[in-house]
């Protein structure tokens, strides 16, 4: 699978890493492994700097509207993603300007960047 994970308890936050071509698949199989871990409200980092996808504009609609429903149940946590792929990149800006009335996801080109932001977060 191209996206790994752990949940860091001390630091209450959900640690993943995504290698090679993320499909929509592995996206709602991350978000399926999330809820089995109850760590959907733990602030997350999604460093996906060696990945990209071909994940459409419907898929990121798709995830954000599995995102609203999620939230429904229980808050869902921030979200830094760390992506270099131009078109990831891009898929990932997308998913965060949908998720703004649901949780904040922030895009980032350096994990330096995105940990800060989740730092100031907290």
């Amino acid at each position: 699978m191209p996206i790994t994970f752990i949940v860091d308890r001390m630091r209450r936050r959900m640690i993943s890493h995504a290698d090679g071509v993320v499909t929509f698949a592995d996206l709602d199989e991350h978000l399926n492994a999330e809820e089995r871990e109850r760590a959907v409200g733990l602030p997350g980092l999604i460093d996906a700097s060696d990945a990209s996808t071909d994940v459409t504009t419907q898929q990121v609609e798709r995830l954000v509207y599995r995102a609203a429903s999620m939230s429904r149940r229980m808050p869902l946590g921030p979200t830094a993603i760390v992506v270099q792929d131009p078109p990831a990149f891009g898929m990932a800006r997308m998913y965060s300007i949908l998720m703004e009335r649901i949780a904040a996801v922030g895009v980032f080109r350096d994990r330096a960047s995105a940990d800060n932001w989740l730092d100031g977060l907290e």
